[in-house]
């Protein structure tokens, strides 16, 4: 019984890993849920280097914003904060991302651990978003995001 305990355990170990995609992985095979969670990553690294053109570039024109604290921006006024210094991230990891896709709409889910402040307020340790998105031609664009605070 341990014999095959052990093999299931060491087969597991060898299948799983193997089986595991990376976003860049999936958006290279044209599954639209690996091109979407890479457009995430895109996005945080923009918020970390403070580039409002990739932002701009990310979201529609229509983008809205609802923040941690029930707070609704349009995407002018995101920029506008971006550009002004007034948000300072010093650590941004996105996590548990799932991506759902309904033909040309699909949602993101997942979970950010973050350190920084907006206007020397610090943010949430731990977030989960909603980010919904719309297909225009081949790309993706974000229309919303909303951030709850998690524990």
């Amino acid at each position: 019984m341990r014999y095959w305990m052990c093999a299931w355990l060491l087969w597991l170990l060898a299948i799983v890993p193997a089986s595991i995609t990376s976003a860049a992985e999936l958006a290279a095979s044209g599954d639209p849920s690996g091109a979407l969670i890479a457009l995430e990553e895109k996005w945080v690294a923009a918020l970390q280097r403070s580039d409002p053109k990739t932002l701009s570039a990310l979201w529609a024109q229509t983008y809205v914003d609802t923040d941690e604290t029930g707070y609704r921006s349009d995407k002018a006024e995101v920029l506008r904060v971006l550009k002004s210094g007034a948000l300072k991230l010093r650590k941004l990891h996105l996590s548990d991302m799932k991506a759902y896709v309904y033909g040309d709409t699909a949602v993101v889910t997942g979970t950010s651990i973050q350190d920084g402040d907006f206007q020397g307020q610090p943010l949430a340790n731990k977030i989960v978003f909603t980010d919904p998105f719309v297909r225009h031609g081949d790309d993706w664009k974000a229309v919303a995001s909303h951030r709850t605070a998690s524990q």
